[in-house]
């Protein structure tokens, strides 16, 4: 039995699902034309390299710009003030382009990834500019060095650098999205690029 007790003057309440705490990120998502691309690479190499864990699968794939601590859930201040800060953004459309498969992160659970070593200011300019914001407004955020990436399945083994087919899309707008483990991600807001 759990018992929930509404302190929180009838706001919706989600109980903690999965093993861990719901993540809360700021995100580009691939168009409509190139998410089946990427699944569609993502399962080609699957299947040439046979890692221990499947493609992440559409509605997953996304290039995580900054990761943010959120105590106090995603109807609390914490949301209501990065959305607010996300507003005030002001950067360009700009393109990606992913065409390199390397690993990142540590064993035993690498995440094989789509990236590139090319330099893509668009991407990076904007990342900087919300870890930025974000830190002035007192959020915390990921200390992770950025490395524009897109992970399409993790694997016990890390693996070298390999060229893979050019994905290029026209980024127009980003987004704050919150992850519990195995269930669809939820857009807790966008913002355009101009």
């Amino acid at each position: 039995m759990q018992l929930v007790l509404d302190l929180d003057g009838g706001r919706e309440f989600r109980p903690r699902e999965g093993r861990r705490p719901p993540r809360y990120f700021f995100a580009l998502l691939p168009d409509a034309d190139v998410e089946p691309q990427i699944h569609g690479l993502a399962q080609a190499l699957h299947e040439r390299l046979r890692p221990m864990k499947p493609p992440r699968g559409l509605g997953k794939y996304h290039v995580t710009l900054r990761g943010i601590a959120v105590p106090d859930g995603p109807f609390g201040q914490t949301v209501e003030m990065a959305r607010t800060i996300a507003k005030e953004i002001q950067k360009t459309s700009f393109a990606v382009k992913l065409n390199q498969g390397a690993s990142f992160g540590a064993a035993p659970k690498h995440a094989f990834s789509l990236t590139t070593w090319e330099d893509l200011p668009g991407v990076n300019g904007l990342s900087v500019s919300l870890d930025g914001a974000l830190r002035r407004a007192g959020i915390m955020t990921d200390k992770q060095k950025f490395w524009p990436h897109v992970t399409i399945f993790y694997d016990r083994i890390a693996r070298p650098p390999i060229d893979v087919p050019a994905l290029h899309w026209q980024v127009r707008e980003f987004f704050l999205i919150e992850s519990i483990d195995r269930r669809p991600y939820q857009i807790l807001g966008s913002w355009p690029l101009g």
